[in-house]
């Protein structure tokens, strides 16, 4: 017994001297643990090089104290479970401080472990951040999109791509959580500007965006690239980016995104419209050099980015500023550009290990095309994003599709493929704005059509003053003059005057029924593939791209085997079309497409004589076309051939007759146009003579009055004898009557024909007479004014008289309106 409590007392000895010999656990500083590669003045307002720092290591510092026991003579840093640092210590050393480099973005816990010969000791975890602008640091992006956004994804071998702009985040608060990115392959930030002259930019928001630039470039060098606005790009707090974070704004948002679609690729693209001026300089290679050495700093500094988009708007000339373009150094610059950028990627590629893409948005106008050789240009490049829209819109007042895939059915043949004379006389340049022609022209030059990618927009272009009265066609918007842009408010989606957001469009203009609300009417080319909406009372016009024809440009992609589709911006837009995107590129080749055809609507001949008519027509697949003209009553030769020779019968009274062309491809789609073919009566001597009528315009459910005025060679008493169809009522006889109009759902035009006779013969003439919609005249309700008694409203198709004052109820819906 005394043996084994003698060792039992000894064992407890040693035990005491060990757990105080042993180091006691260290205690780490309370300062922050936030590191950063990139660091970002939060609250810098200078240069951009005041404002952002990169480095390639940063150094890790643990403050820290053990505040018993005997120290270490070692210590371990962990983050999380792996060791990451270790070191020896002077014996006994109960503090200090541990400092090491570090290359790796990440976020930790952080423990700090002091070791001697009898154990070590550990710290309790303490966060740690250290930052890059791989996103390393970052949880993936939480998303808050539209829910119009399908969950699609991506086409294997297809582009999706769509743009983002820095400025979204102010007034259209759209901020990187809200883009769909889980249906993007290509994600394009717009803009990174070149220092230098920059005058273009100065029509701007009055200039505060080229002073905003001035300061980003203070400490950069002409053909540097900066931020343009770094308060939105890397300091503003935004959705899913940390206040303490080191890196925030638009950047930090774009890192996360990386973090939760890896596979997307983010462009930075340099340029645009306004800041396309120092493109220019580029003829001159000392200017390239700088530029592609800054580029490739940029890209090591943010390097969530995977490559480069120029957006020089235009090699040769006709940009935003119409002193600069060199169309004879211009292309040979651009290309020599894409060469010295490729090399310097593929540099960075050794340099990380990682894949970078070298893309350009390029005019479709025939005249921007013709100034690049991009057959050679493309062997430098992963994509060429041909910018097919813009083609008409409120810088002048001709209208037009400003983004359809073929010519409209408005424009003669001539017109659409540039050929013949213009208005003036001149040979026609070259053929019209539109996406088949611009394809048609880049394959003409080489173009691997693999890399062509074609825009979508997600905005329409428009214009003031176009009434049905001006059009050249009938109904048609497309053949009558604007009158000065599109005007509109912010609230409305107008954020430049002549543009609206299709979000916009949409909700208030089309309507949920796609025909149209508020006055507009919804429209649709079927030739150009081509949507527009028009009000004819307000004369306002917006040409757009709709589900339908963004469904109809991705069976375009397909039919002729380019790269996929791409759009700008996708701040504007509700889901509707890059879900059309992805539907078009889903949904196979088109149908056949019927042949193209122009004609004149309209024909006159003398009784009894000949003339000759000519039909133009195309086959959009390029397939030979069959002809075929019929009528009855006329005489026809050639009738199966493009030109067709037409005899008038012998007529005692003005005849109209029906001419139909019917023009047949390889597979039997046929088009088919009627021609109106008036024949004037031969007058014969002693006839009343007859005054034309002008055209008049009358209110539904009211009368207007007409008269006729006639002689008669021989002074023979004359007899009155007046026509009107159906919605129409004849009141009184002689030379002067009353036309008394029905009630009609839109404006109506009817011809009234009136015979003059003498007893011996008779003369006829006839006139128009268009019978207006009364809801067409009356202004849309409005829920924020206030109606009083007797003032008048048209709410969805119908009119209201107000019974009293009444402000927010709807009519049709509350009894304080009196449907008339």
């Amino acid at each position: 017994m005394k043996i084994n409590n003698l060792t039992a007392a000894i064992g407890l000895a040693l035990m005491s001297a060990g757990a105080i010999a042993a180091p006691s656990a260290p205690q780490i500083s309370w300062e922050p643990q936030t590191y950063s590669f990139v660091d970002v003045n939060l609250e810098g307002n200078g240069s951009y090089k005041q404002i952002v720092q990169a480095k390639d290591v940063v150094t890790v510092n643990i403050k820290w104290n053990s505040w018993s026991g005997t120290g270490g003579d070692s210590y371990k840093v962990y983050f999380d479970n792996q060791v990451v640092d270790q070191g020896p210590l002077a014996a006994g050393t109960k503090g200090g401080t541990v400092s090491f480099p570090y290359t790796k973005s990440g976020r930790h816990t952080l423990y700090l472990e002091i070791c001697d010969s009898t154990g070590c000791a550990k710290s309790a975890g303490k966060p740690i951040v250290i930052a890059d602008t791989d996103g390393g640091h970052l949880q993936p992006l939480t998303m808050d999109v539209d829910p119009k956004n399908k969950n699609n994804g991506t086409i294997p071998g297809m582009v999706t791509g769509a743009y983002f702009v820095e400025w979204g985040i102010y007034g259209r608060d759209f901020d990187v959580s809200n883009i769909p990115a889980q249906n993007l392959t290509h994600l394009l930030y717009g803009f990174i500007p070149i220092c230098g002259a920059n005058e273009s930019l100065k029509e701007i928001e009055n200039g505060n965006s080229w002073r905003a630039l001035q300061k980003a470039c203070a400490d950069s060098q002409d053909y540097e690239v900066v931020i343009h606005d770094p308060w939105a790009a890397v300091q503003k707090t935004l959705p899913g980016t940390d206040n303490n974070d080191p890196i925030r704004g638009t950047y930090a948002q774009l890192m996360a995104l990386k973090q939760r679609y890896p596979d997307l690729k983010i462009l930075p693209s340099v340029g645009g419209w306004t800041l396309s001026d120092p493109f220019h300089g580029f003829t001159t290679k000392a200017n390239r050099d700088t530029f592609v050495a800054s580029m490739k700093q940029f890209l090591k500094t943010w390097k969530f980015y995977d490559g480069v988009d120029i957006d020089w708007e235009f090699p040769g000339g006709d940009g935003p500023n119409p002193g600069l373009g060199d169309p004879v150094n211009d292309g040979p610059a651009y290309i020599a550009l894409m060469q010295e950028l490729r090399a310097m990627l593929d540099e960075l590629e050794l340099e990380t290990g990682r894949k970078y893409e070298l893309t350009s948005a390029i005019g479709s106008g025939y005249d921007k095309i013709e100034d690049v050789d991009y057959q050679v240009a493309q062997q430098y490049m992963d994509y060429i994003f041909a910018m097919t829209y813009d083609f008409y819109g409120g810088w002048n007042n001709v209208t037009g599709h400003q983004t359809g895939i073929y010519c409209g059915s408005h424009l003669s043949q001539g017109e659409c493929d540039g050929t013949g004379l213009d208005d003036n006389g001149e040979p026609r340049k070259g053929p019209a704005y539109t996406l088949d022609n611009a394809v048609k022209a880049l394959l003409a030059q080489g173009v691997n059509p693999k890399k062509l990618v074609v825009g979508a927009a997600m905005y329409g272009r428009g214009w003031e003053g176009v009434f049905d009265s001006n059009t050249t066609i009938p109904g048609n918007p497309m053949t009558a003059p604007g009158n000065g842009k599109y005007a509109g408010s912010t609230s409305e989606g107008v954020w430049e005057p002549g543009i609206m957001d299709y979000k916009a469009i949409a909700k208030n203009l089309v309507g949920a029924n796609g025909t149209g609300i508020n006055g507009f009417t919804a429209g649709y080319d079927d030739q150009a593939e081509a949507a527009w909406v028009w009000n004819p009372t307000s004369g306002k016009l917006l040409t757009y791209d709709s589900p339908r024809s963004v469904y109809a440009k991705g069976q375009y992609v397909n039919l002729h085997n380019l790269g996929g589709l791409f759009a700008w911006e996708i701040d504007a837009d509700n889901g509707d079309i890059l879900n059309a995107m992805y539907d078009g590129l889903t949904g196979g080749v088109p149908t056949n497409r019927a042949p193209i055809v122009s004609v004149d609507a309209n024909l006159t001949l003398e009784s009894g004589k000949s003339a000759a008519l000519t039909v133009t027509a195309s086959d959009p697949e390029g397939a030979a076309v069959t002809y075929a003209w019929t009528a009855q009553g006329l005489t026809l030769t050639n009738a199966n051939t493009a030109t067709v020779g037409i005899t008038a019968p012998n007529v005692t009274v003005d005849t109209t007759y029906s001419l139909k062309i019917a023009v047949t491809d390889d597979k039997n789609a046929t088009t088919e146009k009627t021609v109106s073919v008036l024949v004037k009566a031969e007058v014969p001597a002693g006839a009343p003579v007859v005054q034309p009528i002008a055209n008049v315009s009358v209110e539904e459910n009211k009368s207007v009055n007409v008269s006729v005025v006639a002689t008669d060679p021989n002074n023979d008493p004359l007899t009155y004898t007046w026509n009107a169809p159906a919605g129409l009522t004849v009141s009184g006889s002689g030379s002067s009557v009353s036309l008394a109009a029905g009630e009609v759902a839109q404006d109506t035009t009817y011809t009234v024909t009136v015979d003059v006779s003498d007893g011996t013969y008779t003369t006829t003439t006839s006139f128009d007479v268009t019978v207006t919609d009364a809801a067409s005249s009356v202004a849309p309700w409005d829920a924020g004014k206030v109606y009083v008694g007797g003032d008048l409203a048209s709410h969805n198709g119908k009119v209201y008289r107000a019974k009293w004052w009444t402000r927010g109820e709807e009519p049709g819906t509350a009894m304080v309106w009196q449907a008339l």
